[in-house]
């Protein structure tokens, strides 16, 4: 256990971000004590990494990192992710790179549909891929894929996307908005395609602050597979609704305890409200159930959130044995909870299947 309450918080910080212990130990030094750990994103930051987890939520390749992010550098007006680069993918023409091009660099088709991010403009160099929007404030770092994969997966994606009909956007416009992204500057909520780029924003908050704590998630279980989508709720948010399959390591009552203590806690966490947990680690293993934790704003944002711990154990988990080699380095990506931190705080939530 940390002794001194800088080294409480450092702990809190690498555990929630995936930041290098000494890293986490420097920034908090450099905070006022009651400060947050995790500053909130600034308004356009928040909605270009609310693009960036939209597009990235359920990864088309083999991921061991929760969507492949092995930490997050988080300021109000930026943002550093350091992705993983070294997972043996079935095609050998798929890689992080190509992943991450797919889904986030703007393109466009002749009816007009653009996908990615639009206004979205990439650089690649020594100081890994720049990610900004023409004329917004706001960027994103991506650190662990070296320049020359990104340029090398740039034209295989081109002629993925001319096979479809669609162009990448900067091609033609790599200084200014193109014609087909720039209704989606401000987008109306006329058009089907409007309302789609418009609902990124009542909730980008928790968007932004589900991608800066996507380490997080490592404390919950082995990982296997993290995905996620989203939903519309009532008050003009989204649900944002991860499903992180896991293997349970804790030998605890609720091993995903220490996950949502942090995920709420007033340090480093967002600004949640436990409002229902469906707890069913009682269950036998090889039990299909997963327990849930449902949360909304604490503060009266739009949104809610549900996570989902899908877990695989005995039987159900022999598949990602079989590559003995991959199912180590996944195992030592498992982050524990230290006891003082996994302690329940919320017993006021609803449970409705606690210990079966």
């Amino acid at each position: 256990m940390k002794s001194t309450r800088v080294e409480r918080r450092a702990q809190k910080l690498h555990l929630a971000t995936g930041m290098g212990w000494t890293d986490a130990l420097k920034r908090v030094k450099s905070l006022p004590p009651a400060s947050p750990l995790i500053p909130e994103a600034q308004p356009s930051q928040a909605v270009l990494e609310s693009y960036i987890l939209s597009g990235h939520a359920w990864p088309l390749i083999d991921t061991r990192n929760p969507w492949g992010i092995r930490s997050a550098d988080p300021r109000p007006d930026s943002l550093t992710l350091t992705f993983e680069n070294d997972v043996t993918q079935s095609l050998a023409s798929e890689s992080m790179a190509r992943e991450l091009i797919r889904n986030l660099v703007p393109c466009y088709d002749e009816h007009g549909e653009v996908r990615g991010i639009p206004g979205a403009r990439f650089t690649a160099n020594t100081d890994g891929i720049q990610i900004r929007r023409l004329g917004i404030p706001g960027s994103i770092t991506v650190l662990g894929i070296p320049a020359e994969d990104w340029l090398a997966a740039l034209p295989l994606q081109r002629e993925e996307n001319a096979a479809v009909g669609r162009h990448y956007c900067h091609e033609p416009s790599p200084h200014r908005w193109h014609r087909s992204e720039a209704a989606f500057r401000e987008p109306a909520t006329s058009t089907v395609l409007g309302r789609h780029h418009h609902r990124k924003r009542p909730s980008a908050w928790l968007a932004s602050g589900l991608l800066r704590r996507a380490p997080l998630m490592r404390t919950i279980g082995l990982p296997l597979s993290t995905t996620a989508w989203t939903n519309l709720t009532e008050d003009g948010g989204s649900e944002w609704i991860i499903e992180y399959i896991n293997e349970p390591l804790a030998d605890a009552l609720c091993y995903h305890e220490g996950f949502t203590n942090l995920l709420t806690d007033p340090d480093c966490g967002l600004p949640l409200a436990g409002t229902e947990l469906d707890c069913c680690c009682g269950l036998p293993p090889e039990s299909y159930w997963g327990c849930r934790f449902y949360a909304r704003s604490s503060t009266g944002q739009p949104g809610a959130l549900q996570v989902r711990f899908s877990r695989r154990s005995g039987d159900r988990a022999h598949f990602y044995k079989t590559n003995p080699t991959e199912y180590e380095k996944r195992r030592q990506l498992y982050q524990p909870v230290p006891a003082h931190l996994s302690r329940r705080h919320a017993e006021s939530m609803h449970n409705r299947h606690q210990n079966g």
